[in-house]
């Protein structure tokens, strides 16, 4: 049974520390087809840059410009004509809510003076009876309370001292306890 537990593995090199040197001729041969490709089609865009200019600049022909372009013109007005509809009738709404913000704040600050009308009056009333009244009697102010001693520090034990709380084997203390 021991001996079906301890199977043999096989050994297992380990990785070499050097690579292996690869073949890089194929991406140098490819760079330079690249390179030569590039260099052909710029020595012909140099010596054809006349007629490279002129087909660029060249305009689609009108037929097919203005029949796109003229399709899409109503409904570009169209949807100018909505959005200045739209844009109007935003401002108008706007400028109704500014004119009612303004009236709240108008009738806000009308009751606010209100208030300040009808509290002025009270305090004056109050102040009269008081002034009649007979001012009261001092109060005695309670005498400060001595403050307490703080209680005195106990000494710091001398020895070892036990931080995981196993018990420590010191030297005995010479004196009882």
């Amino acid at each position: 049974m021991s001996d079906e537990l301890h199977l043999e593995r096989p050994v297992e090199e380990p990785p070499p520390l050097l690579r292996p040197k690869r073949r890089r001729w194929p991406l140098v041969l490819l760079l330079l087809v690249v390179v030569a490709l590039v260099g052909a089609g710029g020595v012909y865009a140099w010596a054809n840059i006349g007629t490279l200019v002129q087909s660029f600049a060249r305009e689609a022909p009108d037929g097919a410009r203005d029949t796109g372009d003229k399709a899409a013109i109503p409904d570009l007005l169209a949807t100018e004509q909505k959005t200045s509809e739209d844009l109007e009738t935003l401002s108008k709404t706007v400028a109704g809510q500014q004119e009612q913000l303004k009236n709240i704040l108008d009738q806000l600050a009308a009751l606010t003076a209100k208030i300040d009308a009808l509290q002025r009056p009270a305090a004056p009333a109050q102040t009269l009876p008081s002034a009649v009244a007979p001012a009261p009697a001092p109060i005695a102010l309670a005498a400060a309370k001595p403050k307490r001693p703080a209680p005195p520090r106990t000494p710091k034990p001398a020895g070892p001292i036990s931080t995981g709380g196993a018990p420590l084997n010191g030297p005995p203390d010479d004196a009882p306890r």
